[in-house]
């Protein structure tokens, strides 16, 4: 196997050392085993740790497996006997599954900031039109089973370092008998991660939306400051504490405060953090503030901008409406 220098990007440092793929067909009694590793060209390998890399994403639920969990005791240092058996415990609870497609069933060991990783990724793959050059007469066709490309992330992964036993897990639940399961972390991990941080922000947003309802501040200048908190919190502390959070929101009003931290503690038990996951797709979503006016004007202010009074500043007339004032703009550009 060639060597391979490491790879870096913005905020980890990834080698892949081995992989192995297996294949699932809905219409195959049995896997399809590989009994061999895959030759990692640059090529292959850059494809593996994107998708790796795309695993420490804002939808990873997090969790750490305990002593005695059993998924975590399969994990050797022999992938191809872990692969296979993963693969066919894997295989037992999919199978129930009422929407079947063939998929890759990818096993990586890897290590990230020199600790020893291991990933299970779960590809699904797709029908491609392709051109085939060799083909004059009809050179376009409907080919089966191709990956997806490099900028698109595994149907479902986990990734776990193997020394913290800390694990970050992309799930999709499968439908069973009318019902949605979250088949991967109940049934084949059997372990109970923490919700994401992109659906943990989603609740405190809702929270802190539903405490300014009941005391009448839910307007466009809470939703700013909410937006603004929210940025601020993670730039600066890479977490969002309901706390620290609610002094912020709702600093003048003791019973908001409490209400607000008690509801996103029941939603969301622990703070949200964003450790070793890439937290910039959330500081883009709040890094603006998005206004829609009712005379169909938009405005996007950076928050910056926004905070700073002798930018902007919004002023509420006698008779209810709003007016906002712009200034010291040195240069305007249409575009």
């Amino acid at each position: 196997m060639p060597s391979h220098s490491m790879r870096t990007n913005h905020f980890m440092d990834i080698y892949i050392q081995k992989a192995i793929i297996h294949q699932f067909r809905p219409d195959d009694t049995d896997l399809v085993l590989a009994d061999k590793f895959l030759n990692i060209t640059p090529k292959i390998e850059e494809y593996l740790r994107r998708k790796v890399e795309r695993v420490y994403s804002d939808e990873a639920k997090t969790g750490i497996f305990e002593e005695g969990n059993p998924f975590f005791h399969h994990i050797t240092d022999d992938l191809l006997e872990t692969s296979v058996t993963l693969a066919n415990l894997w295989k037992e609870e999919f199978s129930i599954s009422e929407n079947q497609k063939t998929n890759d069933l990818v096993f990586v060991q890897f290590s990230k900031e020199g600790v020893a990783h291991f990933a299970f990724l779960r590809i699904a793959l797709r029908e491609t039109l392709t051109h085939l050059g060799g083909e004059v007469d009809n050179p376009i066709k409907l080919t089966q089973n191709n990956l997806p490309g490099f900028g698109t992330g595994a149907d479902e992964a986990l990734v776990v370092n193997l020394e913290s036993r800390k694990y970050h897990l992309i799930e999709k639940r499968i439908k069973y008998n009318g019902t949605f399961l979250n088949y991967f972390s109940e049934n084949l991990l059997q372990a109970q991660p923490k919700i994401s941080p992109k659906k943990s922000i989603k609740e405190v947003e809702k929270t802190a939306q539903r405490i300014a309802e009941t005391f009448n501040s839910d307007d466009f200048q809470f939703q700013s400051k909410m937006k603004s908190a929210i940025f601020n919190h993670i730039e600066e502390d890479n977490q969002l504490s309901p706390e620290k959070l609610a002094d912020d929101l709702f600093d003048n009003n003791l019973t908001a405060r409490l209400s607000f931290i008690d509801q996103v503690k029941e939603a969301v038990p622990e703070p949200v953090r964003f450790e070793e996951i890439d937290a910039s797709r959330q500081l883009k979503k709040f890094e603006n503030q998005k206004l829609s006016l009712s005379n169909g004007i938009e405005l996007i202010v950076p928050n910056n901008v926004y905070q700073d009074a002798e930018s902007v500043e919004f002023i509420q007339n006698e008779n209810g409406t709003y007016s906002i004032l712009i200034k010291n703009i040195e240069d305007i550009q249409s575009k």
